[in-house]
């Protein structure tokens, strides 16, 4: 009897605690490759260029980590306006921003400019992708 008391007092604190946990919703990355234009949710997306690329490549000591800014066009009911994004550092007085649309529903986000530098692509990429997701406000 005690055994079988014990294992339901067991069993109820072990749904109880397992319903604390949340999970978040993983993030769906899609590719927009440099020069090419997509179409999210109605939005077209198009990767003009690499701005800036100064992140700090892997394998080599840096004193600042660096950062890479990308130019993007963005066209929305029928306005298009261009978008600088910023990833990684940014230098005092300016704002980081990752943003490429937001409406009253969802934003469209950049993630990160890939590939990430190393020491032997250094100045010799040239096939780069820039990564972004929808994400629901």
């Amino acid at each position: 009897m005690k055994n079988s008391l014990l294992a339901i007092i067991i069993l109820f604190s072990t749904f109880g605690f397992s319903q604390e946990n949340s999970t978040e919703t993983p993030k769906i990355a899609v590719k927009v490759p440099k020069g090419e234009t997509i179409i999210l949710k109605g939005v077209s997306i198009q990767f003009v260029e690499v701005v800036e690329d100064s992140r700090c490549p892997e394998g080599v000591d840096c004193i600042w980590a660096g950062r890479a800014i990308v130019k993007a066009k963005v066209t929305a009911n029928g306005k298009t306006e261009e978008k600088l994004l910023t990833f990684g550092e940014v230098k005092s007085g300016e704002e980081k921003n990752t943003n490429l649309y937001s409406s009253e529903n969802f934003a469209i986000n950049g993630l990160s400019l890939k590939p990430y530098p190393t020491a032997e692509s250094v100045g010799n990429i040239n096939s780069y992708v820039l990564l972004i997701c929808e994400e629901k406000n």
